[in-house]
């Protein structure tokens, strides 16, 4: 069905139609939660998201434009649903300095004590910075997100967030060697 006759069946109130818009978009809004979300997206999270975009278009329904193609309203609705349950989930999950540290230490007990503290000092330090700024920091080297996604995402300008992820690599240089740790021992940050 074309989009400007769906859009009318909607603004009806025809539940027939969002049975319809269902099933031709809702792998289309998975899609895109699944591209905000990244590697950690389970199919529950897919499914929620899709459930609240198709809720978000039936109570919103009034307000749909037939000029404009449904897939582009969906789309925002689905990247908008995704970036609120990444937000949510944030204050709950560790911070991954593990997965930015790059020790080369030696195998063995010592090295992995050495490479717990590292990780228990970045991580501290982390914690530390602005929330926006530790956004960026944990997007860019943790879920290995590119600057543009990130701009994308949180809804910034790619030189702000090159910016941001500059002055937080500086800002942590610094503390790092304040807590005596130079380059050798820590990975490159």
């Amino acid at each position: 069905m074309e989009d400007s006759k769906l859009i009318r069946s909607i603004k009806l109130g025809r539940r027939g139609a969002l049975d319809r818009a269902i099933g031709q978009y809702s792998g289309y809004a998975a899609a895109v939660a699944r591209g905000v979300l990244g590697p950690q997206a389970t199919r529950e999270d897919l499914e929620e998201i899709v459930a609240d975009v198709f809720v978000a278009l039936w109570r919103s329904a009034a307000r749909l434009d037939e000029a404009r193609p449904l897939k582009s309203y969906l789309a925002a609705i689905a990247r908008n649903a995704a970036v609120d349950l990444l937000r949510r989930r944030r204050p709950e999950e560790p911070l991954p300095a593990d997965d930015i540290l790059t020790a080369d230490a030696a195998e063995g007990p010592e090295a992995e004590v050495l490479r717990r503290e590292q990780a228990e000092t970045l991580r501290r330090l982390l914690l530390e910075m602005p929330a926006d700024d530790r956004e960026i920091f944990v997007r860019f080297y943790y879920y290995r997100q590119t600057v543009r996604e990130i701009a994308q995402i949180i809804g910034m300008n790619e030189s702000t967030v090159k910016a941001r992820l500059s002055r937080g690599r500086a800002k942590l240089r610094e503390k790092l060697t304040k807590e005596g740790m130079d380059d050798a021992d820590r990975g490159t940050v």
